[in-house]
Order: structure tokens, then sequence, then C-alpha cells
């Protein structure tokens, strides 16, 4: 018997064969296609939209298939390490040694030349450690390339038909995108049958998660993943409710669809409360009051840490409150970078009055300092030389769905 939790997954992705998920509309076909024609898509949008939940669900077949290379992070990682990574997956050996110490401190180090179990690849492989102890024997196995041609790497990921997952672009450093654009040349040359790769980042702008070069831009396929529509989020409640065969109106579908803001992980988190409310009755039926534990559970435990800096970040009086009023135009702007003269336009509008850019540029001062928890920054320049003028962005970007789903309640007389 299916439970809850073997429908709804908040905090894991929904690829296993009972998870309920809804396929992403156009962005989703626009994905299946570029994969299909060999191109490499770049899937990009804010934070917790889904990025991760459609490619690895598009990419099950080779996961179950252990095809599936899926690098979580880039952060941190050289092209090196992503290539160790495939060959690993691919069953690569790797040497193995027995060290033996005595109470003296001593290093042993051993290299050497090892060859594939397929022959494809001469790889080196290096072992180094430093223990003191009385007496010690212990096998240590480590496995490090140091010169793989990209070409040869190439032909061995595509006679496996491996799919390489690189997550978290946002986060790679100058270097790794610098060897990636030369990589990703390589493979467009490479005319592969069976190899793909699939680039993914949280960003509003894909040409901030990939180089602009001539020989890559006609091979990328950028994809931009936005907020879960009404009707998606609708099959997820649905098909969700049916298969655990609890019973619930259009009320309550409509209410757990709005509150979750187009959020994937709120959608899936207030629906598996309510799921397991109304699974310990009978007959199994959902009901709105249902909907509001599970909301209260979401803001007041599972994300405490999102509601207590919100809260300390905003005013509690006053007549505009522009800290308040800054952080919903924040949060309701597509962009991830915001301008003083899109904050300035948007809140104007929420409180029906023209506000210049003097009344807000304190405000907005205040909200990237240490008393009122730092929750906005200024942005970075790429190379790191400073700061882009006149641009915002959240520090933690999980706040942005949280601040319209607070909004929402607060629209909707939520205590």
């Amino acid at each position: 018997m299916l439970t809850p939790n073997d429908v709804f997954t908040p905090g894991k992705i929904p690829i296993g064969p009972t998870n309920v998920y809804a396929a992403r509309g156009d962005a989703e076909h626009l994905f299946r296609k570029a994969l299909a024609r060999g191109m490499i898509p770049v899937i990009y949008g804010e934070y917790g939209v889904g990025k991760t939940s459609m490619a690895r669900h598009a990419a099950r077949d080779a996961e179950s298939e252990n095809r599936l290379v899926n690098i979580e992070s880039v952060a941190d990682k050289t092209l090196q390490d992503v290539f160790s990574r495939c060959l690993e997956k691919l069953g690569y050996a790797v040497t193995t040694k027995r060290v033996e110490g005595s109470s003296d401190s001593k290093t042993h180090e051993q290299s050497g030349q090892v060859e594939g179990n397929a022959g494809w690849i001469k790889a080196l492989v290096a072992s180094r450690r430093s223990r003191t102890s009385e007496s010690t024997q212990q096998t240590e196995e480590q496995f490090v390339v140091t010169t793989p041609t990209d070409s040869r790497i190439i032909e061995i990921c595509d006679e496996a038909g491996v799919v390489l997952l690189l997550d978290e672009l946002h986060r790679a450093d100058a270097n790794f995108n610098s060897d990636l654009s030369k990589f990703l040349k390589s493979f467009g040359n490479a005319s592969c049958h069976r190899f793909r790769i699939i680039l993914l980042g949280t960003s509003s702008d894909a040409g901030r998660l990939v180089s602009s070069d001539p020989g890559i831009d006609r091979l990328l396929q950028e994809i931009h993943l936005k907020a879960m529509t009404q009707e998606e989020s609708t099959y997820v409640v649905k098909k969700g409710m049916a298969d655990l065969a609890i019973d619930l109106t259009d009320d309550v579908t409509s209410r757990i669809v709005r509150t979750c803001v187009g959020s994937p992980s709120i959608l899936q988190y207030i629906s598996l409360e309510t799921a397991e409310a109304a699974f310990e009755r009978n007959p199994r039926a959902a009901n709105l009051q249902d909907v509001e534990h599970a909301l209260q559970a979401f803001v007041e435990t599972k994300e405490a840490r999102l509601n207590k800096s919100y809260v300390a970040a905003i005013e509690s009086v006053g007549e505009v409150r522009y800290r308040k009023q800054i952080l919903r135009a924040m949060a309701e702007c597509e962009d991830e970078y915001v301008t003083m003269e899109m904050l300035r336009t948007r809140i104007s509008a929420f409180v029906e009055q023209d506000i210049p850019s003097t009344a807000i540029s304190g405000p907005l001062r205040r909200l990237k300092e240490d008393q009122f928890g730092s929750v906005l920054s200024d942005v970075e320049r790429p190379d790191g030389a400073g700061r882009l003028t006149n641009y915002t962005t959240f520090r933690d970007p999980a706040l942005k769905a949280f601040i319209r789903l607070q909004v929402l309640r607060e629209r909707e007389g939520a205590a």
C-alpha cells in the first residue's frame, strides 16, 4: 500500500516510480528535444523552481542503466575532477597498496601506470599517506587522473553513452568556466552519437553560467525554467492525492496551489503534510484545516530559519514600511539581480504613490547590514574586481519564494 511519503517528496528529487511529478510544459519539451538532437541544454532560472528535478527526471533511464554522471555542484571542482568521476563511473581500475608503519613518523608514496578495465585509456595513478602509529597495516585505494586528453575522454563517454550533468554552474570559478568552454568545443567537434551533457545553474541569465564563445554558442540550447504554473501544481496535487485514495474538494486543491507560490519544494511539503493528516481518516478526505496546519508547520518548523530572518529584517510599524516593501519587490522580480529603478517602480505600485529612489536607498542599505540580518547583498563582478553598481541580490536565494509565501498569507489574513 502506498503511503504519503511514497508519493510526495519534499527535499528529494521525484524520480521514483511512485513519486508524483508534473512535466514542465514548453521548457521540458525544449529540453528533451535538445538532448535528442545532441545539443547541450543550459537550464537556468531562479532558486528552487525545479531545474535539477526536471533534468534528473528526464535522465532516469540513464541513471537506471548506470550511465548518469551527476556532479551535484561544480563549486571548488576542476574539470579533472569531472573527468575522474566519469572514469570511475565506468569502472576503471583503482590502484591498491599496502602500507605498513612503525612507531616512527613515515611517509609512503607510490605511483605508476595502470590500464582501464576495457583497455581504453592509460591514466596515472598516485597515492600518498603520512601517518604515525606504533604498528599499522592498511590498504589504501586512490584514483587520480592527471593527463587524459579531452578527445579521449569524449570518445570513452560516447562509447558508454554517458549523460553528464553539471549542476550549480553559478558557483563555478573562472578556471573551471574557461576549461569547460574548451571541453564543450571539443565535444562539439567530436560529433558524438550517445554522449550527452546537461548544464544547470541558478541565474536569470544563461550567459552568466557558460562563457560566450563562437565555437560553442551553436551547441547550446538555453532553457529558462520559471515557477510552476497553476496547471502543473494542480496536476501534482490531484494526481498524488488520487494515488493515495484521498478525496479533496476544489477549494482544498486551490488553497494548496495558491500556497505553493510556484515553488515545487513548497508544493511537495504542503501536499505531504495535508496527505498525512487525511490518510489516517476513514474515509480519507483532506480539508482546509489540514492545509492551514501544513502551512503553519512549514513556516514555523520546516523554514523557521527563513522566517526568523524575514521577521528580523522587516519593520513592525510605519506607514510605508520600506524594508518590507523592498523585500517583497525583490521576491516578486523574476531577475536574480535587481536595480534601484526596478525596486522603485514595484514599490510605487504596491503603495499606489510615486516613491523616489532617495526614500528607498537608506532602507535598502540597512537590509545589507548585520543589524537587519544582512539578507541582501551587493553583486560582485564576475572577475572578483569589486561590485556591480546599482545591483542587489538575496544573500540566501531560498528567501525569494518564502517571502512570496508570507506576502500571500498576509494578504489572505493569516496570523
